[in-house]
């Protein structure tokens, strides 16, 4: 250690004496070194005493230019008498006629596409006024998204115990039970043989999308991010998990906003594989139950969005 220390120091010094050589030698005509000490002692090493040290012995003591106190001054050669120089002549620029359009109204500013975030929108609905914010309910939606996206990448032999030492670290704000019972039921939905097309090799985890729509005429720009995305030879799957307590079981105990969300994401993948089957689910982690949506059902929501 006290070898490696010593290294670390001999490195900074040569790397600070570099620098000082690297400003020293930008100087075209003269180079002035000068600094300041106050009432404690100039720093061993520092810029100034290493320009001291070194060139004193050649210099000689000569008054200051503004006649305040002597310098010391260095110089390679006998110095020169400055030579006025007369300022170069700028030329004028050639007179050009002003473009037309100078002369012209300018356009209006087209007017801003509306981005949409479905999720954005979905806190906004669900949410009625004036209600708090459940801290816990919150954490554990996060830390169950989290399992999602990085269990199906582990064999499944090692996922239980993955899953909690992951909590251990990250989900203290759950007590113990909760986040065996967390670990119990994310293990029970990629386990289910019904989303085995979501942890496939041609699956995706947390996926960005990005698309305009037109939508009664008005044009807005999707923004957000897919749970799960599975591309196969003959269809798109789109899945969304949600982790509502308790978990509903009919279409009609859905939260409209869930249904809009999927029905945004399943518009812009149509315009991205037009030859391929959209399909889109709910995945209610606390039953586990998956929950999947008619195109008749995504269409009905699409046509309620409001572009304004």
């Amino acid at each position: 250690m006290s070898e490696a220390r010593e290294r670390v120091r001999n490195d900074a010094r040569d790397e600070y004496r570099r620098l000082l050589y690297v400003a020293m030698t930008r100087a075209a005509e003269r180079l002035i070194v000068c600094g300041t000490q106050g009432r404690t002692k100039i720093p061993d090493g520092c810029w100034y005493s290493l320009v001291h040290e070194a060139l004193e012995p050649d210099c000689v003591s000569e008054p200051a230019d503004d006649g305040d106190g002597e310098v010391l001054r260095y110089r390679k050669g006998e110095a020169l008498p400055a030579v006025a120089q007369k300022p170069e002549e700028t030329p004028q620029p050639e007179l050009t006629l002003a473009p037309p359009w100078l002369s012209q109204p300018a356009k209006p500013e087209p007017v801003a596409v509306r981005t949409v975030t479905p999720s954005t929108a979905e806190e906004a609905v669900t949410r009625k006024p004036g209600a708090t914010v459940d801290t816990l309910a919150l954490a554990r939606g996060r830390l169950t998204h989290r399992l999602m996206q990085a269990l199906p990448d582990i064999p499944a032999a090692r996922r239980a115990r993955a899953a909690s030492d992951y909590l251990a670290r990250a989900g203290t704000a759950l007590p113990e039970g909760d986040r065996d019972a967390l670990v119990a039921q994310v293990l029970r939905v990629l386990d289910d043989p019904r989303l085995s097309a979501l942890y496939g090799p041609s699956s995706r985890a947390e996926v960005p999308i990005v698309g305009r729509l037109v939508l009664a005429g008005h044009t807005i720009q999707v923004s957000g991010q897919i749970d799960r995305l599975a591309i196969t030879e003959d269809a798109v799957f789109i899945g969304d998990f949600k982790t509502n307590r308790p978990a509903p079981s009919r279409l009609e105990e859905v939260p409209p906003a869930y249904v809009t969300q999927l029905a945004l994401y399943r518009a812009v993948l149509q315009k991205l594989y037009p030859e391929k089957a959209v399909r889109a689910a709910l995945i209610w982690t606390e039953v586990p139950d998956l929950m999947e949506l008619s195109e008749d059902v995504l269409d009905a929501a699409l046509a309620q969005v409001k572009p304004a």
